[in-house]
């Protein structure tokens, strides 16, 4: 029977509601937007068009992803689904690299050749398109951005980085509109912001691979370090030492840890026991990190009593 894990279902609700709202209104714009790179001739609106439809893709991916860790842990996934959010994390980072790619060399070839795309470019209907535009991706990444930090894995950073750049692009769609207006002779300023449109798209998609990456080779996460880790552990009361430690991330909000800890030989079981609850409290409260299993051993000089109690560890050497 699937069991709910840690906690790390915090903010979820809001998290469906938002991704769900993403792509509802990326719909609307890809709509909008192939309209007006029809009516438009422009390049930029074109390939902010077609990039719309790996967004949707990306959108719905992540909010399968997060639905399919909602059925918590079972007894063939004990750490849950969550490394779906991962895979969809990447499969977004992908999709957004090769439309980067691709309208990259269409925008530099015709920055290059000096001709457009599809005609002249009605710089009217450009405006027509990107000020709506704004407005609902600003609303889209104002709902996400109040997400809580601890609720924003990869996945859904991938999301929120996805509506960041997107305003970015609307802007730069506005910027070559206003332009054009002005002086309809400047061609190349849609092919020059199609362009930078394709160079958001490469940029954005480097640190969600760089994230994905580290999760999949269980790296330890790039905000811990195992030296703080250790010197926290050695605050706690009778640890005297800690070796064997191991710190990585099912997913970006669920990172793990276990150790084997060393406490006074007089230690007894009982004492044991509350050491690893205090260890733990201090690793979710100054780390996050929400499953931490420690291995008590004793044999080390006695740092002082706890209390009295139950049967003593045995020494392991």
């Amino acid at each position: 029977m699937p069991v709910p894990l840690h906690g790390e279902t915090e903010a979820e609700v809001r998290v469906l509601r938002g991704l769900r709202l993403a792509l509802e209104l990326s719909i609307g714009i890809l709509l909008l937007e192939s309209v007006g790179a029809v009516l438009s001739h422009s390049l930029s609106v074109t390939v902010d068009a077609v990039h719309n439809v790996p967004d949707l893709l990306a959108f719905a991916t992540s909010w399968a992803a997060l639905r399919a860790t909602q059925r918590g842990t079972s007894g063939e996934f004990t750490f849950g689904t969550h490394r779906l959010e991962v895979f969809a994390g990447l499969l977004n980072a992908a999709l957004v690299l090769g439309t980067g790619v691709v309208f990259g060399y269409a925008a530099l070839a015709s920055l290059v050749q000096g001709a457009g795309f599809a005609g002249p470019v009605d710089a009217l209907w450009m405006l027509a398109v990107a000020v709506p535009t704004l407005a609902l991706r600003g609303v889209n990444f104002a709902v996400l951005g109040r997400t809580p930090g601890r609720a924003r894995d990869l996945n859904l950073r991938s999301v929120i980085v996805h509506l960041a750049s997107d305003v970015a692009i609307t802007i730069a769609l506005l910027g070559a509109g206003i332009v054009l207006l002005w002086d309809p002779a400047l061609r190349w300023a849609d092919s020059g912001a199609a362009l930078a449109i394709s160079a958001i798209l490469v940029y954005e998609s480097l640190p969600l691979f760089r994230g994905g990456w580290d999760v999949l080779t269980e790296r330890i996460p790039r905000d811990l370090e195992i030296a703080a880790i250790e010197r926290v552990a050695r605050e706690v009361p009778r640890v005297v030492d800690l070796h064997d430690v191991h710190v990585w991330a099912v997913c970006p909000t669920l990172v793990c840890m276990t150790a084997h800890i060393r406490v006074g030989e007089a230690t007894s079981v009982r004492e044991g026991m509350v050491v690893a609850e205090a260890l733990r409290a201090r690793m979710a409260e100054e780390f996050g990190i929400l499953h931490a299993v420690f291995e008590v051993e004793a044999g080390g000089p006695e740092p002082g009593s706890l209390g009295s109690g139950g049967p003593s560890f045995p020494n392991p050497s």
